[in-house]
């Protein structure tokens, strides 16, 4: 998938997700330790946490890999970097912050149900609205 890119190129989407995904991480984290604070019962609130969970995580992965994707490709680097760890780097990278996104997504659409049906059917629908859009204007 990275035959081809340029490395200048692979390091502008590197920096530029990884600051994106830096701060959406922290976003999830916050959920995450917000609803892990909040007490219920309710089955969705374990959901909630797990998902929450899920997009910190994949955007911490996301971070790290485009750090370690920008220090593999800077030009001064003393060695030549093995082009399949450089394929891998990129691969986490895109599918970091794609599963952070979206799983981020999800559990602020399904946060609104806590609350209320109409609550929940608020959320669920502009996070649908969300998701369709950020998948179909995705360029990988």
């Amino acid at each position: 998938m990275t035959e081809g890119l340029q490395a200048n190129y692979m390091v502008a989407v590197a920096e530029q997700i990884s600051f994106v995904s830096a701060f959406l991480g922290g976003v999830s984290a916050t959920i995450l330790f917000t609803v892990i604070i909040f007490i219920s019962d309710k089955r969705l609130v374990a959901f909630l946490i797990a998902l929450s969970a899920l997009s910190a995580c994949s955007l911490l992965v996301s971070v790290i890999s485009g750090w370690r994707l920008t220090i593999g490709l800077h030009p001064n680097l003393p060695f030549t970097p093995d082009p399949e760890k450089i394929e891998m780097l990129w691969n986490f990278l895109i599918a970091g912050y794609g599963l952070g996104v979206n799983s981020l997504i999800l559990s602020i659409g399904l946060s609104g149900w806590i609350r209320s049906y109409r609550t929940g059917a608020i959320t669920s629908a502009i996070a649908a609205l969300s998701i369709l859009i950020f998948a179909t204007t995705s360029i990988y």
